[in-house]
C-alpha cells in the first residue's frame, strides 16, 4: 500500500523552504536540507507565551503562520508593547549572537506555527556557507535601526475579526464595504464568511484547541499567504466558526449599533472574558450610528465595559467615515498635529481650509495649547468653513469682549479668571452639537490634546472624559490662567511640555502625519538695558504705538512664551518625523491679541496653499 502524502506536511515544508531561502539569503540546497531535516515546528494557540523576559536560550524561531508580540515587563508589572512579529519574520537572533538572556517576552497574537532552529544548526549552516552570517549580521543590524527610529510606525493587521456585539448587524456586509473603501487595495483582501466555509467544508467545522492545522486553518492561511489582508466575519453568538475566527485574529473590530445597551454581550461573555479570553488580539470598538446624528453620546459607557484600545465612530451610509477606517485600520490613517502659539493659533484655520480645498482627509487629530483649541472644532465633524465660524464667534464675537480680558482683582493663582474662554469652548460646543458637554471620545474623528500635569511633573495625554476641560487644560497658561483639574490632578498648558506632540499621534497609529508648526526661529532683542519705571512706562503708553520706545510683552503674553521655552528644542525636532509639515509666518504680534483673526488666518491658508502646490503626485498619493 502506497503510503499518501500528508498535505499539511508539505505546505509545512514550503513555507520552512521559503522562510530559510530569504533568510538565509541563499539558494544553498544542502544548507536548506540540513535545517529543514533538524527543526522543530512550534505550534502556539492564540494567548500561549513562545519565551519570556529573562530565559536563557539561544534559539532562533522563524514564524512560518500566524502572529506573535513581544514586550518588556518592568520590576512592578507593567508592560510596553515593542512589535508584533508575523509572517517570515524571525525571533531570538540577538539571543544567539549575545548568549544574553532574553529581553522581552513573545506571546502568540493567534494561531501561529513556527520552527525553531538551534545555535548548533545554525552553526552548521555557516561552516557551510560563511555568507550566511553577513545575512544574519546584516538583519539583525535593520531590526536595531527599526528599533532607534523615534517615530513609531502603527501596527498593521492581516487577519481582522468583525464580531457584531449587538443583534441585527451584518459582519460580511459590512467586511465588504469596508474591503471596498480601500480603494485600489480592495482587490488584495479577502472577506470570509461562515457561509462561504460551510459551502466548501460542508459545515463550519468545530476547531477544538490543540488542532491547530486542519484542513480549515490550511484553507485560512493559503488565502492569507496570497492577500494584504482578511476580513473574517464572525457570527454574532458563540459559535465553532465565531471561535476560530477570533483564535485567528491580529485584531478584533467589535461591531456594534450605539443606540443599544453598552454592556457585554453574551459572545464578549463566553469568548473574550478576561478571565480565559480566546483571544488576546488588540480589540477596536466600531459605534455604528443613524446617518441623522449629530454628534456621539455616551462612549464613555461602552468603553467601560470593554479593554478595547481604540474605538471609532461610524453613520450607516458615509463612504466617508468608512474610508476614514480603512485607512487607519491598514497603516495609512492621516493625523493632524497642531501647535501651540497663541493667537498664531489662527494660522491652523488657514491651514485646514486649504486641506480640505486639496481634497486631503484628517482621520486623527491631536493638538497643545491653542492647537487642541482649533483640533477640538475639526474632530466635532465640522468642515473648514464652520470651523472658521466658530473660532471667530468663539475669540472675536465673546459678549464680554476679549476671550482672555476677564483678569483676576486679586491674582492668587492666574492673572485671567478664565471665565470668558470656558464659555467660549461651551458655546462652540454647544454651536456644533446643540448639546452643552460631551466627552472627548464622542467627537466624530479621534482626539487628543497635550497637558502638562503639575502634580506629577509629567506629560499628560488626554483622550477620555469631558473635552472643554480637557481642552482648557491642554491652554491654561502657567500664572495667565487658572489651573483644570482631571481626576485631582493639576493641569496647565501642554506647551510646556509638549508644544507639538507629533509623538503622541506616531504612537495613536496615524501612518501619515501632518503638521503645523507655529514656533518663531527668530530672536527678539530689546534697545534697553533694564526695565524702566512705572511713571515711564505709563508715559511711554501714551505715545502713539510706532512711536513707543518699550514694547514690553505683557505679563500674560511673557508667561505664555516662557511656557514654551523647556519644550521649543523638542517641538523643532518633532517637526523632522512630520510627512507634511507647515510653518506658517504670522506677522510679529502679541501672542494674546485675537483681534488679527482675519490676518492670521489669510497667513495660514496663503502658505499651506503654497505647500500644497508643490507636493509631487507620489507625495499626494500619500494623503488620499
Amino acid at each position: 500500500m502506497i503510503p499518501r502524502p500528508d498535505p499539511d506536511r508539505q505546505q509545512r515544508e514550503t513555507l520552512l523552504r521559503t522562510v530559510l531561502r530569504n533568510y538565509f539569503a541563499s539558494d544553498n540546497a544542502e544548507i536548506l536540507r540540513t535545517i529543514q531535516s533538524d527543526a522543530d515546528y512550534v505550534e502556539l494557540a492564540s494567548g500561549e507565551t513562545l519565551l519570556r523576559q529573562g530565559d536563557i536560550s539561544d534559539d532562533v524561531y522563524f514564524v512560518l503562520s500566524g502572529r506573535l508580540r513581544a514586550f518588556s515587563e518592568t520590576e512592578s508589572g507593567a508592560r510596553k508593547i515593542l512589535s508584533e512579529i508575523g509572517r517570515g519574520e524571525t525571533i531570538g537572533e540577538l539571543a544567539l549572537f549575545t548568549g544574553e538572556p532574553r529581553s522581552a517576552s513573545i506571546v502568540a497574537v493567534r494561531d501561529s506555527l513556527l520552527v525553531k532552529v538551534t545555535r548548533a544548526m545554525i552553526e552548521r549552516a555557516i561552516m557551510q556557507n560563511p555568507e550566511v552570517e553577513i545575512s544574519m549580521t546584516r538583519l539583525v543590524i535593520q531590526r536595531f535601526r527599526r528599533g532607534e527610529r523615534e517615530r513609531q510606525t502603527p501596527v498593521v493587521p492581516v487577519n481582522v475579526c468583525i464580531l457584531p456585539v449587538t443583534t441585527g448587524l451584518d459582519a460580511a456586509g459590512f467586511a465588504r464595504t469596508l474591503r471596498e473603501a480601500q480603494g485600489a487595495e480592495a482587490g488584495s483582501i479577502a472577506v470570509i464568511a461562515a457561509d462561504q466555509i460551510a459551502a466548501r467544508f460542508g459545515t463550519a467545522p468545530a476547531h477544538p484547541i490543540g488542532q491547530h492545522y486542519d484542513a480549515l486553518a490550511s484553507h485560512i492561511d493559503e488565502i492569507e499567504a496570497k492577500s494584504q489582508a482578511v476580513y473574517l466575519a464572525a457570527d454574532d453568538r458563540d459559535t465553532a466558526w465565531t471561535r476560530f475566527c477570533l483564535r485567528h485574529a491580529d485584531e478584533v473590530l467589535l461591531l456594534a449599533s450605539a443606540g443599544h445597551d453598552p454592556g457585554l454581550s453574551p459572545v464578549e461573555h463566553a469568548c473574550l472574558s478576561p478571565a480565559a479570553p480566546i483571544s488576546v488580539a488588540r480589540q477596536t470598538l466600531v459605534l455604528l450610528h443613524k446617518p441623522d446624528t449629530k454628534i456621539p453620546t455616551g462612549t464613555a459607557r461602552w468603553l467601560a465595559a470593554r479593554p478595547v484600545a481604540r474605538h471609532f465612530h461610524i453613520r450607516d451610509d458615509s463612504p466617508r467615515d468608512m474610508q476614514r477606517i480603512a485607512r487607519i485600520l491598514s497603516g495609512r490613517g492621516i493625523g493632524l498635529v497642531l501647535s501651540g502659539g497663541g493667537a498664531r493659533g489662527f494660522a491652523h484655520v488657514g491651514v485646514i481650509k486649504a486641506l480640505e480645498e486639496a481634497g486631503i482627509p484628517i482621520d486623527l487629530i491631536g493638538g497643545s495649547s491653542i492647537g487642541a483649541v482649533m483640533g477640538m472644532v475639526l474632530a466635532m465633524g465640522l468642515d473648514a468653513d464652520a470651523v472658521a465660524a466658530a473660532v471667530r464667534k468663539a475669540f472675536l464675537q465673546h459678549p464680554m469682549g476679549n476671550v482672555t480680558g476677564d483678569y483676576n482683582f486679586i491674582p492668587l493663582v492666574s492673572l485671567i479668571k478664565g471665565a470668558r474662554s470656558r464659555s467660549a469652548m461651551t458655546q462652540a460646543v454647544r454651536d456644533a452639537t446643540g448639546l452643552d458637554a460631551i466627552d472627548s471620545e464622542d467627537s466624530w474623528i479621534t482626539f487628543f490634546t497635550v497637558a502638562s500635569n503639575f502634580s506629577t511633573g509629567q506629560e499628560a495625554v488626554l483622550v477620555r472624559g469631558d473635552l472643554t476641560r480637557n481642552v482648557g487644560a491642554s491652554y491654561a497658561i502657567p500664572g495667565a490662567l487658572p489651573p483644570i483639574f482631571v481626576g485631582g490632578h493639576m493641569m496647565y498648558d501642554g506647551g510646556t511640555f509638549n508644544n507639538f506632540p507629533v509623538d503622541v499621534m506616531a504612537q495613536l497609529g496615524a501612518g501619515c502625519i501632518i503638521g503645523v508648526d507655529l514656533s518663531i526661529d527668530r530672536e527678539q532683542v530689546f534697545d534697553i538695558d533694564r526695565v524702566p519705571g512705572t511713571l515711564a512706562l505709563l508715559r511711554d503708553r501714551l505715545r502713539p504705538h510706532a512711536q513707543r520706545r518699550y514694547r514690553l510683552p505683557s505679563v500674560p503674553e511673557t508667561m505664555l512664551r516662557s511656557s514654551f521655552i523647556t519644550s521649543i528644542a523638542k517641538q523643532k525636532a518633532m517637526g523632522r518625523f512630520t510627512d507634511l509639515l507647515f510653518q506658517p509666518r504670522v506677522a510679529e504680534g502679541r501672542l494674546l491679541d485675537w483681534s488679527r483673526f482675519e490676518t492670521v488666518v489669510a497667513a495660514g491658508y496663503s502658505h499651506a496653499k503654497e505647500v500644497l502646490a508643490g507636493l509631487t503626485d507620489a507625495q499626494r498619493g500619500m494623503f488620499r
